[in-house]
This record gives structure tokens, C-alpha cells and sequence, in this order.
């Protein structure tokens, strides 16, 4: 039998205050912030925001002169639209109040697709695009150039230039309209821990 040696163990008293929760508080601090982002109107403005989005890159038409059009390459299309979905996540994230708030715009924004263009809808979930992409981002150096060069593979056009020039214009001429219609809707930014 072993003996056991309690001589480093504490003693609490009565006087014992147990720390809250860490989850209680974090919920907490975010009820907080869900009601600061829906009396300053950041909620109704998200969900403005991310159907928009959705509505402009439904509407994309796969023909472009650079790479002689969806006649050439039948990929073209989805492979575009899947390119400027995840201009629109990065951006709502870079650019709205907090992670809340672009979470809002980021739901609406699918779910919008999901009812405007469900096949659309159907290949970005089958897609594992947004993998490759964020790759390029989280590696922080030239994000534009190689995000060009991934949607030049994706369309199974590896090398090309002209692909990768028209990914590279996609991608920035998105993330500027995001921007943009970010700015548009003036977001109020309050500071996190004020809540």
C-alpha cells in the first residue's frame, strides 16, 4: 500500500470565492454584443449586405475576352463564382465591425445563394476551392498573385497567364467591392470590450 503525503495540499476556508465560469462569461459577453449590434442597426445592415453579395455573384455570367469564355474552358463559370465567394467571406471578414456582425452577412450571404442559385449553391459545397485559397491568404506573401495562380489550376488551366491575370483581377476587383459596399452601409465600430 502506498502512503499518500498531503502536506503541499491547500486549505479553503470559508472565505472561498469560486471564479465564475469563463464560458458563463463569454456567453455573456456575447449576448452583450448581440444586442449592442442590433440597437446600433450593424445586424440589419449584415444581413443587407451578405444578400447583395449573394445577388452579384449569382449574377456573374461566365464569358470573359481574356480567356475566350465558358466556350473554351466549361469550368470557367462555377470556378469564377467560387473565386468571388470567397472574396466575400474574406472581405466580410476584414471589413465589418467584429466577428459577430461578419458572421451575420456571411449567413445570409449562403443562405441567399442557397435559395437563388442552388447549384451554384450545391458546387461551392462540393468544392474544395476555399481550401486552396486560404492557403494563399494565411501565407500572407503575394495573396493576390498566387490567389490568381490557384484559380488558373482550378480551372484546370495550370500555367496560364491570362488565367491567372483574370483570377488575380476577380479576387482584388472583389475584395474592393466588398469594401466598398462595406463602407456604403457605415458599420458603427464600437470597441469589443465595452460591452
Amino acid at each position: 500500500m502506498t502512503s499518500f503525503d498531503d502536506s503541499d495540499m491547500k486549505i479553503v476556508t470559508g472565505d472561498f470565492d469560486p471564479q465564475p465560469d469563463q464560458a458563463e462569461e463569454s456567453t455573456e459577453a456575447t449576448t452583450r454584443l448581440l444586442e449592442q449590434e442590433k440597437k446600433n442597426g450593424n445586424l440589419s445592415k449584415a444581413r443587407r449586405l451578405g444578400a447583395r453579395m449573394a445577388e452579384e455573384v449569382a449574377s456573374i455570367e461566365g464569358y470573359t475576352t481574356a480567356a475566350n469564355g465558358a466556350a473554351e474552358n466549361p469550368s470557367l463559370l462555377t470556378q469564377r463564382r467560387i473565386l468571388l465567394a470567397f472574396a466575400v467571406e474574406v472581405g466580410l471578414d476584414a471589413f465589418l465591425p467584429n466577428n459577430l456582425v461578419a458572421q451575420t452577412a456571411q449567413n445570409v450571404f449562403y443562405d441567399t445563394l442557397h435559395i437563388t442559385a442552388p447549384e451554384f449553391y450545391d458546387d461551392l459545397q462540393e468544392s474544395g476551392a476555399f481550401s486552396f485559397y486560404y492557403l494563399c491568404v494565411r501565407e500572407g506573401r503575394q495573396v493576390e498573385k498566387r490567389v490568381g495562380e490557384t484559380f488558373a489550376s482550378l480551372c484546370g488551366m495550370k500555367g496560364s497567364e491570362s488565367y491567372a491575370r483574370m483570377g488575380q483581377e476577380l479576387y482584388t476587383r472583389f475584395i474592393g467591392r466588398v469594401k466598398r459596399l462595406t463602407g456604403g452601409e457605415q458599420f458603427a465600430f464600437v470597441d469589443e470590450g465595452s460591452c
